[in-house]
């Protein structure tokens, strides 16, 4: 059975571009910043390493903070582990967001329900096809990424080993189609023609909630983190220490996302016009 619309596809990418390329292009452009910037900041560390040795001889409470916030980066990858990877994946994170709750709210805040809904297609393929149309989109934010990532390396740093960095762009990948078809199962229990900016609410929280319990000793906040998507692909883990991989964390939210897909469809087919 065919459930997927070619031309949905194309009018739904086309009406996504502009915000694609905006939001793609201002958060690659920021990233390359922040590499340019590198070899500035590779002097800086290496100052800092000095009074890092002197705070640990007087047993300072400060560099066991510094070190759960990644510690002092000794290249290029570990630097923007800290700097650049943390700041794609909440700006990321949010864009999922919206994008996953604005495909389903954007025709009922532009008044094209009416039209898209009695066009001569199955609510399931109007539904699997928007889901396509978002993985689609965040596949090429991702991919802008990781190659403007690439290209600042290759500027600044071209000895720099960073094909770590392709895989880590995989997961995040991921990790940002979970946000977006969460954020799209969101938009479909709520009233319609709601504020998109209410799908914030996913991400956000949760990558508070990653950073708390990266940085805390308490068992119960560290705990805490098996309920976020972040998780998985948190930055400092894969680029900086190469942490085992948290399997836990990435199957409880892949099942999530399976199960508010399928509820999802559920809701679309009964969801009523306005």
């Amino acid at each position: 059975m065919n459930i997927f619309s070619k031309n949905l596809f194309k009018l739904e990418f086309k009406r996504s571009f502009k915000s694609l390329m905006i939001w793609s292009i201002s958060l690659a452009l920021s990233l390359l910043l922040v590499i340019m910037i590198y070899p500035m900041a590779k002097d800086m560390f290496e100052a800092l390493e000095q009074m890092i040795e002197y705070l640990e001889s007087i047993d300072s409470t400060f560099v066991g903070m510094l070190d759960s916030m990644g510690g002092i980066p000794d290249s290029g990858i570990e630097y923007f582990a800290t700097e650049g990877a943390m700041f794609l994946q909440l700006l990321g994170g949010i864009f999922a967001a919206l994008v996953g709750f604005g495909i389903i709210n954007k025709d009922e805040k532009e008044k094209t329900v009416e039209v898209i809904y009695t066009l001569p297609i199955s609510r399931q393929k109007l539904l699997f096809t928007k889901m396509a149309v978002v993985g689609v989109n965040l596949f090429i934010f991702m991919l802008i990424q990781v190659l403007i990532v690439d290209l600042g390396f290759l500027l600044v740093a071209p000895g720099e080993d960073i094909s770590a960095i392709w895989m880590f762009g995989l997961f995040d990948y991921l990790m940002f189609l979970m946000i977006a078809y969460l954020s799209m199962f969101l938009a479909l229990l709520l009233k319609p023609n709601q504020s998109s900016f209410i799908a914030i609410a996913i991400p956000f929280p949760l990558y508070i909630i990653t950073m708390i319990a990266y940085a805390t000793d308490n068992a119960f906040l560290k705990s805490l983190k098996y309920i976020s998507p972040f998780t998985f692909a948190e930055p400092i883990g894969w680029l900086k220490e190469q942490s085992a991989f948290e399997l836990t964390n990435f199957i409880i939210f892949s099942v999530l996302t399976v199960v508010s897909i399928v509820f999802s469809f559920m809701i679309f087919k009964k969801r009523q016009m306005i």
